[in-house]
């Protein structure tokens, strides 16, 4: 029972150095990470943000970030508020630091990351942002709310 108790449990070492791979772009290290099978998900509207949606595999996964990431964001860099690990799961609150590539404004806005292990590598990744914000940066202006939402009179939820 241990071992297979071993298998399905991530150590925090395991976690903090995929965590800094990942952030430091670190591509060779990140892909020793990856299951061959991994589902990695970052929340976010595609039309604005096309980085967002469902990757699965590890080649549509290293194309995400060696690639498809990059064409909106450069200078990409994490950092974390918060890691949390138990059993097989991490999750980690940290505010993401980038400059857009198309005119080289700053951009910073909270996102969380769920991530599940199997044997220490990833199997499933889920990042949600704060996609109000980041859209909002991304796009270089405030979005329109309507008068309502803004006195919290809408249907808006802080989180």
């Amino acid at each position: 029972m241990a071992t297979a108790a071993a298998t399905h449990t991530v150590e925090r070492s395991v976690v903090e150095a995929f965590y800094q791979a990942y952030g430091a772009r670190d591509f060779a290290t990140i892909v020793q990470f990856l299951d061959d099978d991994v589902t990695w998900t970052i929340s976010g509207p595609i039309d604005i943000l096309p980085f967002c949606g469902t990757r699965r595999g590890k080649a549509a996964v290293m194309k995400l970030i060696d690639s498809d990431i990059p064409t909106i964001l450069a200078d990409r860099r994490f950092v974390p508020n918060a890691i949390l690990v138990d059993g097989d799961r991490a999750a980690i609150l940290s505010k993401l630091a980038a400059t857009r590539r198309k005119g080289g404004r700053a951009i910073s806005y909270r996102i969380a990351h769920f991530i599940r292990f199997h044997d220490q590598k990833v199997i499933e990744y889920i990042s949600i942002i704060d996609s109000f914000d980041a859209v909002e940066q991304v796009l270089g202006h405030s979005l329109a709310v309507p008068e309502a939402q803004q006195t919290g009179q809408g249907d808006l939820i802080a989180v």
